[in-house]
């Protein structure tokens, strides 16, 4: 199944337009994940949203309660909304109670979408972590994109914010541990070989 994760803001949000990573829609939201979704799925898809926050505000709740209208609004009855009590402290051990959090929530054959957003900035790496380590020892388990929203202050209302693919930053990690397994004469060289770098 088809599993958009979305870390939810704790500060108060509102409505903005945000472009698709194919640039083919432009759609009105309070939430990224929403514009994201429409870009993949198609009508009458079944789908599963969690959300991850960490509820100690009321913001959270209401942002919560927000992402789902809005989702009903978009989709109908065709998703299920769940939630990750996360941790967004810095401290190693909040962020490893977020990675175990995360990694419980990961089932064989998901097909994984992360939007990155929102968060504290040790978040995205987190995530990131937890994907890698799903995507190794959960059967079927494939990440398909990690996307943010490139949001821009001050601009008008008309302004179009890009969500923004950084897949390819998730993959670059696990292509570079996989090479390291195996090139150890000049692992460096072999790198701007693959990726076609020149000096």
């Amino acid at each position: 199944m088809k599993k958009f994760y979305t870390i939810i803001g704790q500060q108060h949000t509102s409505k903005a337009n945000y472009g698709d990573v194919n640039k083919n829609r432009i759609t009105q939201c309070v939430f990224p994940i929403t514009a994201h979704i429409l870009s993949v799925i198609e009508k009458g898809e079944v789908f599963e949203v969690v959300a991850v926050d960490s509820f100690d505000s009321s913001d959270s709740h209401e942002n919560i309660e927000l992402l789902n209208n809005e989702l009903t609004e978009y989709f109908g009855d065709s998703f299920t909304l769940s939630c990750v009590n996360a941790h967004f402290e810095y401290e190693r051990k909040a962020q490893m109670q977020t990675f175990m959090r995360l990694y419980e929530t990961f089932k064989e054959n998901d097909e994984v979408y992360f939007d990155i957003t929102f968060g504290l900035k040790p978040t995205p790496m987190t995530v990131f972590v937890s994907c890698n380590y799903a995507q190794k020892f959960i059967p079927g388990l494939k990440i398909r994109d990690v996307v943010y929203a490139h949001y821009t202050f001050g601009m008008d209302e008309d302004y179009v914010h890009p969500i923004v693919d950084i897949t390819s930053l998730f993959l670059l990690n696990n292509l570079i541990e996989t090479i390291s397994k195996f090139e150890n004469e000049d692992p460096m060289q072999f790198l701007k070989n693959v990726f076609d770098v020149e000096e």
